[in-house]
């Protein structure tokens, strides 16, 4: 064989590698539009505690808060009081509706300019992941490491008496941060609307502080000048 058949021959075996390669899955159990005034709990934590670098979110339990896993770590967050949150750490709880993915390698961006909305994240993780040869048609995780000028997220609270934490006419408590250091947790699907993003946007993303000491759900955002990391997943 000489030296040209070789390069070829190399060279279709990294093709054939690369496309056995592939983005971790995303799996969902449950729906967001299918909670209705019921919120039946369709997933246990701990049946995926298993899986060592797990990435996900959803309601905890009857909406009494917000769940996130950050690489094999369940933070669970409520609001029963007002003014007031709690954030610990348990696999022996359940969820109404779950996204998630394992991922154990990432692709680091950077990302310039400014962000001032959930919308502006929605469409920087879309152009960069566009640049770089991700599909969007399959939905994936992503996560932004940095330090915001301003960030508020809310956590939800219990619709129905008969749940812990129940407050009458209270959905949802808002917390705002300046000059907030941590991440985004987010999953990005434009075919997922309804089942783990609102139906107006494309992305579901949880805001964890860097201490851990909170945890909730993003709505608002600004970031100016600053340079933040973005990571996509690797292929697997």
């Amino acid at each position: 064989m000489n030296i040209k058949n070789s390069y070829l021959t190399i060279a279709v075996i990294l093709l054939s590698i690369q496309l056995k390669a592939q983005m971790p899955e995303v799996s969902v159990i449950g729906a967001m539009k299918d909670m209705g005034t019921t919120y039946d709990l369709n997933i246990w934590l701990d049946t995926i505690s298993n899986k060592p670098h797990l990435y996900g979110m959803g309601p905890y339990d009857k909406m009494k808060g917000e769940i996130t896993v950050v690489n094999g770590k369940p933070y669970v967050a409520s609001a029963f009081t007002d003014g007031a949150f709690e954030v610990g750490k348990d696999w022996n709880i359940r969820s109404p509706f779950f996204v998630y993915s394992n991922i154990s390698k990432w692709n680091i961006f950077k990302i310039e300019g400014n962000l001032n909305s959930v919308h502006d994240i929605q469409e920087k993780v879309a152009t960069i992941a566009k640049e770089n040869g991700y599909n969007l048609d399959q939905p994936f995780a992503f996560k932004i490491k940095g330090e915001f000028d301003a960030v508020t997220a809310h956590i939800v609270t219990p619709r129905s008496p008969e749940v812990e934490g129940y407050r009458e006419g209270v959905k949802s408590q808002k917390f705002s941060f300046e000059n907030a250091k941590g991440e985004f947790i987010g999953f990005y699907s434009e075919h997922h609307q309804g089942v783990f993003t609102h139906m107006d946007g494309f992305v579901h993303v949880h805001f964890l502080m860097k201490d851990k000491t909170f945890m909730g759900h993003l709505d608002k955002i600004s970031t100016k000048g600053k340079t933040i990391t973005l990571y996509l997943p690797k292929n697997q």
